[in-house]
């Protein structure tokens, strides 16, 4: 994704060394007139169309595509995902083309690349483009393959097309790397670049979700899951993973092929609720770093949000709040349940998409009273426990389906979250810049206020004082909605002297974004 020269960097809190009566909020995301974009209609897409994939706008042929995970409503073959494909001319009106490669039932023609007999179930397809590489290798994907799963099928213990370097075949479960010329007919390359191992003392092993990507230097990087113990306090029962969390890790790699050993990402901190996990993070170059949008599970109800994260250099990640940046639905609609990210952000024109799988449904069935009922079935001794305030919650964790339709959520770039009041009302806040200024350079600001708000600033030095003349009272009242406007003092632009840091002042009024830019 490339970036606008006139776009102000975002913020991250360390942007700051002071701070008075401020706090972050999070822009929500528009949800798209349409959605859901696509629901389950397909024999082979009946319980979801989209899942753990890729949505970009082909820099190709301008077409916006998508490759993802679809999964038949099938109770005996809940894993039996397949590779399927999707395009469309404006990003909102979806089609399913119809290819001769993989048929389905009666159905000679559909939108299926990669079926499992080729392998296995098939999840979190991370799509790249690249223009400039030779015609063969123009589009890569990592995908997770799991050779043998489901067990009801035959032909899926081999991921076909992919060796071992003694001349077998390969039947790990992990990362698998295909390469086209067209994005439709995948050609098996390498094979697995990394394992797939839920063992929380494995260091060499990727999780079951993973999204992977090639950097501007030809480098690769992915951010995948990863199981450790559960911290004290966070252990649910009813959990699908009762005494674990999941975490997100980072790895990198010269070739797509050999990574490093993995590095921490993102974990729960200070700031989050004993229930909170990580589960994937699409992630898009923007100015001033990395977005990223993370999929959060919330354990104590088995729902999961998405919310913002932010990076300079894709190694440090940062959260400017812990809410969602996607509304909820109740459950029972689309998103009420699960939202699902997708492998990146999109950018078309001055907004920016997020494409995701909303389900209905929860990631568990935490209620469920099976367990008492099979036992009692059986004549099998059971002590039902004690109703909690007119609930039952299961000690057996159960996974259910994740039916769910293809959706988006859109914003205006550059207005993901600001820096604004703690308090509201008229009281101001402030906020002290780390960074100086320098001598001779501007201060720009995206900034907006609301009602009969206004935002100024002054430069102080190390003493904390108001240099003379660029102080707040000194400073050219801005007030309206803007991307990016110059701050003056008095019609001045241009900053006096060396090392003086800038000093928000706000007053229903939020702050973007600023940039110390050198005068036209």
């Amino acid at each position: 994704m490339s970036t606008s020269a006139k776009e102000i960097p975002f913020l991250i809190g360390e942007d700051f060394v002071q701070r008075r009566n401020v706090a972050w909020r999070v822009e929500l995301g528009e949800p798209d007139p349409e959605n859901p974009l696509l629901e389950p209609e397909m024999p082979w897409d009946n319980d979801h169309p989209f899942l753990h994939g890729t949505v970009l706008r082909d820099p190709i042929d301008g077409l916006w595509k998508a490759w993802g995970a679809a999964a038949a409503h099938d109770p005996y073959r809940y894993h039996a995902r397949r590779l399927a494909y999707l395009e469309s001319e404006d990003g909102v009106r979806w089609r399913r083309p119809e290819l001769e490669l993989c048929p389905y039932g009666e159905h000679k023609r559909t939108n299926i690349l990669l079926d499992v007999d080729s392998g296995g179930n098939l999840s979190c397809m991370s799509v790249i483009v690249n223009p400039d590489a030779h015609e063969s290798r123009r589009y890569e994907m990592f995908v997770l393959r799991r050779p043998g799963w489901p067990a009801e099928l035959s032909g899926t213990d081999v991921a076909k097309g992919f060796g071992t370097p003694e001349g077998g075949e390969a039947r790990e479960r992990g990362i698998y790397h295909y390469t086209s010329s067209d994005g439709i007919h995948w050609n098996a390359d390498v094979g697995p670049v990394l394992l797939e191992n839920n063992d929380p003392l494995r260091q060499d092993a990727t999780s079951d979700n993973s999204y992977f990507f090639r950097q501007e230097d030809g480098t690769y990087v992915s951010y995948h899951k990863k199981s450790i113990r559960g911290f004290p306090g966070n252990i649910i029962p009813y959990e699908l993973g009762p005494g674990g969390c999941r975490i997100l890790v980072q790895r990198r790699s010269g070739d797509g092929i050999h990574w490093d050993p993995l590095e921490l990402c993102m974990l729960p901190d200070w700031r989050d609720t004993n229930d909170t996990q990580f589960m994937e993070m699409g992630v898009s170059p923007v100015s001033g770093g990395y977005l990223g949008v993370v999929t959060l599970y919330r354990t104590g109800n088995q729902a999961l949000e998405l919310q913002f994260a932010a990076s300079r250099d894709g190694r440090y990640w940062w959260r400017p709040d812990r809410r969602a940046c996607v509304s909820m639905p109740s459950l029972g609609e689309y998103g009420g349940g699960m939202m699902w990210g997708s492998h990146n952000p999109v950018e078309d024109g001055d907004r920016l998409h997020f494409y995701y799988t909303g389900t209905q449904g929860l990631h568990g069935d935490i209620f469920s009273t099976e367990e008492a009922d099979l036992a009692e079935a059986e004549g099998r001794p059971y002590k039902r426990l004690a109703p909690l305030h007119g609930e039952v919650l299961a000690r057996v964790p159960s996974l259910i389906f994740h039916h769910g339709a293809f959706c988006r959520a859109s914003w205006k770039r550059g207005r993901l979250w600001a820096l604004t009041t703690a308090s509201g009302g008229n009281l101001e806040g402030e906020a002290t810049t780390r960074a100086s200024i320098g001598q001779g350079e501007t201060l720009d600001v995206s900034a907006a206020t609301f009602r009969d708000g206004e935002l100024r600033a002054e430069l102080v030095g190390e003493d904390g004082r108001a240099t003379e003349g660029f102080d707040r009272d000194a400073c050219d009242l801005f007030s309206g909605d803007t991307m990016r406007t110059t701050v003056t003092w008095n019609g001045k632009a241009a900053v006096p002297t060396d090392g003086l840091q800038v000093r928000f002042v706000l007053r229903n009024a939020r702050l973007y974004g600023f940039e110390f830019a050198q005068p036209n």
